[in-house]
């Protein structure tokens, strides 16, 4: 009876997401998707309102509802769920989140078609035109369920909806009829805010880390105190923590609704030339505690300051490689330097000998100008968008004529397209991001 039960159960769980996969929420990729990044377990994010479990035959991860979640356990297709998991789903057994938005028809567009058997079908390729509208949250990929009499889709819109602001956009979509076509924002803003309170964490402990090297002397003539270089090391491995987390949340998020992640063309590696106008500095080396697990007694473990320092350009995240006559280890900076300023770094590294320590500049500081790359090919599509979308709502806001009704429907058509180009680059990004931290 009990297995009968089960099956029930999941047949429901198969039956729900397969017919309605983003009715209810929206946000990140699935699970499945996400391994496809490299996630691990720990790593994959669930959408707002589901809950994270793991299969006990396969130890494979599923994001399910939380009352699911409950059965799934009791039934022991999932494993047991830890003291935490039970107040998360409880948590969210109470949340009734609002949609963070609202999605207006404006009109509808026939798509013009040269095929003979298009002519003779009685459904269409149609532009969907919609006002999209942001009410009290911020939502960073907005993504709405487009439905018809004759086709379903999720679209991600490729610009975040800010509070009490809108814009036009459309997506293209098949239908018998027209009047049968709409459109639902799916978010309800958690995700968003989640990443908000990332961002505000990050910042807060930029500053501090900030603050203390500041303290740090920039002279041989007196060594920073041990617990001061502690306490900064300490912040930094926290710091890098929360940014990893920041990255894969982005990561998750921007992926297409339409896209598979495997198919996205993530960088594979971050070698490259050096930066011109780069320098280092060695600012101090003082003795630090004993290396564990070393059979040579001769080496030592050194703290070691230094800066580095840009030229005209802007550097973002510089790498600086530290070497000694035992080791060589790569120092990755938090943020970017700015030009003709320096940023210093800490760390720590074995060494037989204290002046063999060295700062150099690391080959993979090339991955500066790749970041660099990537954040303006974005930033010039989304001003494009932006232009796009605005010729787009001129359009429409007018009677649309013979002359007129082709021009619109091309905008929808490189709407659709410029947006899945800016998700994708978006991606690209943060998962270069996530390579250098």
């Amino acid at each position: 009876m009990k297995s009968i039960h089960l099956f029930a159960v999941l047949l429901g769980i198969i039956l729900i997401s397969g017919t309605l996969p983003s009715q209810a929420f929206a946000d990140v990729i699935s699970p499945r998707q996400q391994m496809k990044l490299n996630f691990t377990n720990d790593q994959i994010i669930c959408a707002e309102g589901l809950v994270k479990i793991i299969k006990n035959s396969s130890g494979k991860v599923s994001c399910v509802k939380p009352s699911t979640a409950e059965k799934l356990a009791e039934n022991g297709w999932a494993k047991k769920l830890s003291k935490e998991k039970i107040e998360e789903i409880q948590s969210k057994k109470l949340i009734r989140g609002e949609i963070a938005g609202t999605i207006t028809k404006i009109t509808t567009l026939k798509q013009l078609s040269t095929s003979s058997t298009a002519a003779k079908s009685s459904i269409s390729g149609y532009a969907y035109v919609f006002d999209a509208c942001g009410t009290t949250k911020l939502v960073r990929a907005p993504e709405i369920f487009v439905t018809s009499d004759s086709e379903t889709k999720s679209v991600k819109l490729g610009s975040s909806l800010q509070p009490g602001l809108c814009y036009t956009s459309s997506v293209i979509i098949k239908a018998s009829d027209p009047n049968s076509i709409t459109a639902t924002l799916l978010n309800k803003g958690g995700i968003s805010e989640k990443i908000f309170g990332l961002e505000n964490q990050i910042t807060d402990l930029k500053n501090k880390i900030s603050t203390a090297k500041q303290k740090i002397p920039r002279s041989d003539d007196q060594l920073p105190a041990s617990e001061s270089l502690n306490d900064i090391l300490s912040m930094k491995k926290e710091l890098k923590e929360l940014q990893d987390e920041l990255r894969r949340y982005m990561m998750a998020l921007y992926v297409p609704a339409n896209v598979k992640a495997s198919k996205i063309d993530l960088p594979k590696s971050i070698t490259g030339k050096p930066l011109d106008g780069m320098s280092t500095n060695l600012i101090s080396v003082s003795e630090s505690v004993s290396p564990t697990g070393l059979n040579n007694p001769d080496i030592k473990r050194f703290n070691v300051v230094f800066e580095a320092c840009a030229g005209k350009q802007n550097i973002r995240l510089p790498i600086i490689t530290v070497t000694s006559d035992f080791e060589s280890i790569d120092v990755k900076f938090i943020d970017r330097i700015i030009p003709n300023s320096c940023q210093v770094g800490i760390t720590r590294i074995n060494a037989i000998d204290s002046e063999s320590i060295i700062p150099t500049i690391s080959g993979n500081s090339a991955v500066s100008s790749q970041i660099k790359s990537l954040e303006t090919q974005i930033s010039e599509m989304e001003d494009s968008l932006a232009k796009m979308r605005n010729d787009l709502h001129d359009l429409v806001s007018k009677k649309l004529d013979s002359s007129t009704e082709p021009i619109a429907l091309k905008l929808t058509q490189d709407i659709s397209k410029l947006r899945n180009d800016i998700l994708e680059n978006r991606v690209k990004l943060n998962s270069l991001l996530l390579k250098t931290s």
